[in-house]
C-alpha cells in the first residue's frame, strides 16, 4: 500500500515537472490599462471635453427645471383663483414640461455616452497596438488587464480551439 501511494506521489510530481516545462514556452504578463489610459494626454482631454459636453447638458437642464418650478409655484400659489380652462392649460403645460425634462434627460445622457465611445475608440486603438508590439517583441503569448478582466494581447492564429470546441457540441 505505501509503495502505491508512493508510485502516485511520484507520477503526481513528475506530471507538474512536465508539465512546468511545457508551459514554459509560453509567457505571460499584465497591464492595467486605467493605469495607461490615465497617464495619456488624450485621455486627459477627452475628459475635458466630455465634462464640457455634460455641464452644457447641466445647464440646458438646469434653465428646465427652473421653469418647471416658476409653472409648478404659480400653479399652487395662484391655482384656486384661476379660472379652470386656464389652470388645466397650467397643469397640461407643467406635464409636458416635465416629459420634455425626461426625455432630454435620457437624450442627453444618451449623447455623451455616444460622445464618449467615438473619443474613447482611438485611445483604445493606440494602446492596444502598442500593448501588441511589446508583446511581440518581448515573447509574451498572453497578456491580461487586471483593471477590465480581459485580455488585452494573444496571439492571433494559435490557441483557438473554438472550432473543436463547436465540433465536440455537434454545432456547425
Amino acid at each position: 500500500m505505501r509503495l502505491v501511494k508512493k508510485s502516485c506521489l511520484l507520477l503526481i510530481v513528475l506530471f507538474f515537472v512536465f508539465c512546468e516545462k511545457g508551459f514554459a514556452q509560453q509567457k505571460y504578463g499584465h497591464i492595467n490599462s486605467s493605469d495607461i489610459l490615465d497617464a495619456m494626454p488624450e485621455y486627459k482631454q477627452m475628459n475635458t471635453t466630455i465634462e464640457g459636453k455634460k455641464k452644457q447638458y447641466a445647464y440646458q437642464l438646469q434653465k428646465m427645471y427652473e421653469d418647471y418650478q416658476r409653472k409648478t409655484k404659480e400653479v399652487n400659489d395662484y391655482g384656486i383663483s384661476m379660472m379652470e380652462a386656464v389652470r388645466e392649460e397650467r397643469l397640461k403645460e407643467i406635464d409636458s414640461l416635465q416629459q420634455t425634462i425626461s426625455g432630454f434627460e435620457g437624450s442627453a445622457q444618451g449623447e455623451v455616452e455616444k460622445l464618449q465611445m467615438k473619443l474613447m475608440k482611438p485611445l483604445n486603438d493606440k494602446y492596444l497596438k502598442v500593448v501588441q508590439a511589446v508583446a511581440k517583441e518581448n515573447g509574451y503569448s498572453y497578456i491580461f488587464d487586471i483593471a477590465t478582466g480581459s485580455i488585452a494581447y494573444h496571439p492571433e492564429n494559435t490557441g483557438d480551439v473554438t472550432d473543436l470546441v463547436k465540433k465536440k457540441m455537434g454545432i456547425n
